[in-house]
């Protein structure tokens, strides 16, 4: 990974995400393997809609908002309208148990949640008091509120954001020039001893990984990526995802844990341009075909 002292004369919201956005419009952005294909017009819609809910619940500038579940488009799309908002991601990995992840999202003082429909299922909303509101992953339908007003308001303004998905266009995609020395990511370790310890990504280690990517892997846009390492991991998120998404790549997420048929069968179908992977992953499909 690239030292967070290797700066970036580009600000990363609007070079990385705003700008592959506007520019690559019409082009096909995030698939779920056998699921749904949202074009980068369909993820700049669904960030909008994302940034209306937040400013509802009252997200603040800096105000972090956690993400747990497995990987899939949405969980993309939810990750890209956080940092587009100028708040702080909190991504956490689905197999940690529910007492792991209670604690993360107190320990990291996040306002909202947002859950896949697997790992909800077996978290305590109790245990969790600070939270504003809790989200699924699966369409962004609300959970569990704390806070009647903001329920209030976003069923009444639901129609109108609706409206303003339908109308949004290349040039009315203007995200705030968050500055890369504030903090964009807290990445929680699976620690050796005791619950995770968060990590402080600003920015500008987003925009290090994907500007050291950009001038020595040379994706185009259109290429294909198939991306199974897991999105709450570092090395998974800046390189089978935020890189290739700043070039304009079409990603295909598997939504599935990724044993060696699954992957085989997506390599065969989506024929990737790059395969990025770690040793453990390499192993376990070479003994599959032994």
């Amino acid at each position: 990974m690239v030292k967070t002292t290797y700066m970036v004369k580009y600000n990363y919201v609007k070079e990385f995400v705003e700008k592959p956005i506007r520019k690559h419009w019409e082009l096909n952005s995030l698939s779920d393997f056998k699921g749904e294909t949202f074009t980068y017009a369909d993820v700049a819609r669904k960030i909008h809609y994302l940034h209306k809910l937040y400013q509802i619940w009252g997200v603040k500038t800096g105000d972090k908002v956690a993400l747990v579940g497995r990987n899939n488009a949405e969980w993309g799309i939810v990750y890209l309208s956080v940092i587009s908002y100028g708040a702080v991601i909190v991504p956490i990995l689905p197999d940690f148990s529910p007492t792991e992840i209670h604690n993360i999202v107190n320990h990291s003082d996040s306002v909202l949640l947002f859950a896949g429909d697997m790992v909800w299922g077996g978290l305590n909303q109790a245990e969790m008091p600070n939270l504003k509101a809790i989200f699924s992953i699966s369409g962004f339908n609300l959970l569990v509120s704390n806070d009647e007003e903001s329920r209030r308001l976003f069923e009444a303004a639901k129609s109108s954001i609706t409206d303003e998905m339908k109308s949004l266009t290349p040039d009315k995609v203007n995200y705030p020039e968050v500055p890369n020395s504030e903090l964009g990511v807290i990445s929680y370790t699976s620690g050796t001893t005791g619950f995770s310890k968060g990590v402080m990504l600003p920015l500008n280690s987003l925009a290090a990984n994907t500007d050291y990517a950009r001038n020595n892997m040379h994706l185009v846009k259109g290429d294909q990526i198939v991306s199974f390492l897991p999105l709450a991991h570092a090395f998974g998120c800046a390189f089978e995802f935020l890189f290739p998404f700043a070039m304009g790549c079409h990603i295909t997420f598997l939504t599935k844990i990724p044993s060696p048929p699954i992957i085989l069968e997506a390599f065969a179908k989506v024929r990737p341009r790059l395969v990025l992977t770690v040793p453990l992953e390499i192993e376990k499909i070479f003994k599959k075909q032994v």
